[in-house]
């Protein structure tokens, strides 16, 4: 199973970015690991030195994802980035990745994507049609897209760069 690697350099605001991005694709993100651990774990932690960036680099050598708040000095932060390297695919953030969507516009294009009509989800979200109107305005708006079906297809792009609990 590919595990995600998100290394973020960019501030509290891209790192809950990419924490809810891994829960919109099904990982589970947990800030400590309990002695039993099944499959889909992220574990979000701070690195802010060379021994933490090796407790970071051990527990994803023994099969976890990682979500790390990047504080180290650079050589620090390149050498854990070149070692996640060697192990999968890395995700480094040193800036948001865009516009950041709200969780509110993210939960409704997760239904959009999944083939939910706006009237549909906004059922499903205890909306108003005009206030899943608007959160699809400004959701299009940020991901520069003209058209739902362009703001799906952009949200899904960026969701694309992580892999999924269970892929190959």
């Amino acid at each position: 199973m590919a595990l995600p690697y998100v290394v973020v350099e960019a501030g509290p605001d891209v790192l809950a970015d990419a924490r809810a991005e891994l829960r919109s694709l099904g990982w589970e993100v947990v800030d400590r690991l309990a002695e039993e651990r099944a499959g889909g774990l992220v574990l979000a932690l701070a690195v802010r030195d060379a021994d933490e960036a090796a407790v970071a680099l051990f527990t994803a050598i023994e099969g976890v994802g990682l979500l790390v708040d990047a504080r180290a000095e650079r050589p620090v932060i390149d050498r854990l980035c070149d070692d996640l390297r060697r192990l999968g695919h890395l995700e480094h953030r040193v800036a948001a990745p865009g516009p950041l969507l709200t969780d509110d516009e993210r939960a409704l294009l997760d239904l959009l994507a999944s083939g939910s009509t706006l009237g549909a989800a906004a059922t499903h979200l205890h909306l108003s049609r005009r206030s899943a109107d608007r959160r699809l305005a400004a959701a299009r708006t940020k991901l520069a897209a003209d058209t739902t079906g362009q703001a799906i297809a952009a949200y899904r792009r960026r969701l694309d760069r992580l892999p999924r609990p269970g892929a190959g």
